[in-house]
């Protein structure tokens, strides 16, 4: 599936329901941002980067957390709806990019791609661990988290995608938390 039929597909389950994969009220969802949140490396962060943001229920967690995060999405459906979750939330910035070629330039302290490294196809994976091991080399953490079921859409499945990060990221590997339906693996850099 191409760049520009995903984004479609996205932009039209958004349209449809603004809460696609239940992040308020799905037990799943819950349990998996407190284990995220748990997962991560110190108690307060500075600058974040949350790939694949969704409508924001998660930024909204992470925030509390963190001095400044940019969320990026690169549905401006989900960044509309984000905008709304997010009101009253001052150290937000909601930005409309794809990962990885367009991803914000710049080191950050924590990025978090959650729910996103499997709709990359091979070559755009590529170039996401590329871009995450220069990330490292500047000293940020690397939190990923994986849905591990088979998906209809996705041309990978979570935990292709989580051992390839854990045999290219060997040597910066912290933290690998697996769950019956999810995987997080987390990556500090020196």
């Amino acid at each position: 599936m191409s760049a520009t039929a995903d984004l479609q597909r996205f932009e039209r389950l958004y349209r449809e329901n603004p809460d696609p994969w239940s992040y308020r009220i799905s037990s799943y969802e819950q349990q998996k941002y407190a284990a995220t949140l748990a997962a991560l490396p110190r108690r307060s962060h500075g600058l974040t980067l949350e790939v694949g943001c969704s409508i924001g229920v998660f930024t909204r967690l992470l925030a509390a957390r963190c001095q400044h995060v940019v969320a990026v999405d690169f549905s401006l459906s989900a960044l509309e709806l984000a905008g709304r979750e997010l009101t009253g939330v001052s150290n937000v910035d909601l930005l409309r990019a794809g990962f990885p070629e367009e991803t914000p330039p710049g080191s950050w302290d924590l990025i978090i791609c959650s729910e996103v490294l499997y709709y990359l196809q091979r070559p755009a994976l590529e170039e996401a661990i590329s871009w995450i091991k220069a990330q490292l080399s500047f000293g940020a953490s690397v939190l990923a988290v994986s849905w591990r079921g088979v998906g209809r859409d996705e041309p990978l499945r979570g935990d292709e995608v989580h051992d390839r990060l854990a045999r290219e990221l060997a040597e910066q590997h912290a933290l690998d938390a697996r769950q019956g339906m999810y995987r997080l693996d987390r990556f500090d850099g020196r």
